[in-house]
This record gives C-alpha cells, structure tokens and sequence, in this order.
C-alpha cells in the first residue's frame, strides 16, 4: 500500500512540477499569444502540457533526446513553430532530472529550484483567458506567381511560322497549333486577317 501512495503522490508532485515548468515556457505562450494555434490555441498548450505529463510518468528511461523529440514534433504539429532559442532541450532536462528527484522524494529540493524561476501568472488553466492576435494570412507571396507564365508564348511567336511545315503535309507543328490558337482572337477586317498580340 505504501509503494502505490508513494506513486500517487509522485504523480500528484511530478504533474505541479510539469505545469510550474510549462507556465514559465515563454516560446509557447508567445505561439498561443500569437495565434499559432488558432482560436484554440490555449487549450492545444494545455494539451500538450498534459502529453508530456503522461509521456514522463508512463515511460521509464527516457532520455532527453527522445523527450525532446516529442515535445518538438507537437510544437511544429500543433503551432507549425520551430523553437531554435535551445528552450526544449532545457525544459526536456529538467523534466527528467525532477522527476528523478521526485520519485527520491526530494521535494524540498525541486521546491527551492523551482522557486528561481520568475513568478509568472499560470497561465495554462481553461479558466484564465490569453489573448491572442491572429496572424495575417500571407497574401503577397501568391501574387507573383501567374506573372512568369503568360510571357513565354509571345516570344516564340515571332518566329515565322509559314516555313515550319509544307502545306498538305498533314503534320501540325507546334507553331501552327499556336497560330489556330491565336486565331481565336482575330478580328476580320475588309478582307485582312489581324492576329492581334497579347
């Protein structure tokens, strides 16, 4: 009965500690602020929050860099954010080193350590609101793409097309199939043919 209130109280301990660490985790309150989860975004924080709770206490022998993958492969998953500024591994470390010392019962320990870290509001609880500020859709970049296309054909129109295939041949080249295609814009004219340029 001891080992299993012991366990108990670890998972109880160890969840206060994930969420002390998570609360401090500035990159993603920024991803939420910043509306990188979309409308949800607190709740898919708190959701990954909880993960990696569950993720710790149910795998023994975790090491750091498969945690880190874990916690990575959610933020670019749910936030689309790569977070260079060396937080995760940071963050994996000290989760695994906690909770070594909980399940030693070194709480005392873990409490002064936590103590450090700047007092901030806890901010990952479906009860306190985050404001957020949509990301503009980026529009400028779909602008450009159409422009390149249309050029090419004029270029190639210019070639004289009469030589390209003996008349009764029965072979259409590809000039003469662009010549018809271009015919579609004519405009008779007293008895003239204009192939009016794009």
């Amino acid at each position: 009965m001891a080992a299993a209130t012991q366990q108990t109280e670890f998972q109880k301990n160890f969840r206060l500690i994930v969420e002390k660490i998570f609360n401090n985790w500035q990159n993603l309150r920024l991803a939420v602020e910043h509306g990188m989860g979309g409308r949800n975004g607190q709740q898919v924080a708190i959701q990954i929050m909880d993960y990696t709770y569950q993720y710790c206490v149910g795998n023994e022998n975790i090491t750091q860099g498969e945690l880190q993958e874990v916690i990575e492969e959610l933020m670019d998953q749910e936030f689309n954010t790569l977070c260079d500024d060396n937080s995760i591994p940071e963050i994996c470390r000290n989760l695994l080193r906690y909770k070594q010392m909980a399940q030693l019962n070194q709480y005392p320990e873990i409490e002064t350590e936590l103590s450090k870290l700047p007092p901030g509001k806890e901010w990952l609880r479906p009860d306190v609101k985050v404001t957020y500020t949509p990301v503009d859709g980026d529009s400028s970049s779909d602008d450009d793409m159409d422009e390149d296309g249309d050029d090419n054909d004029d270029d190639e129109m210019d070639e004289s097309e009469e030589e390209e295939a003996p008349s009764g041949s029965g072979r259409v080249t590809r000039s003469q199939t662009r010549k018809q295609k271009a015919e579609e814009f004519v405009e008779p004219e007293d008895g003239w043919t204009t192939v009016r340029r794009k």
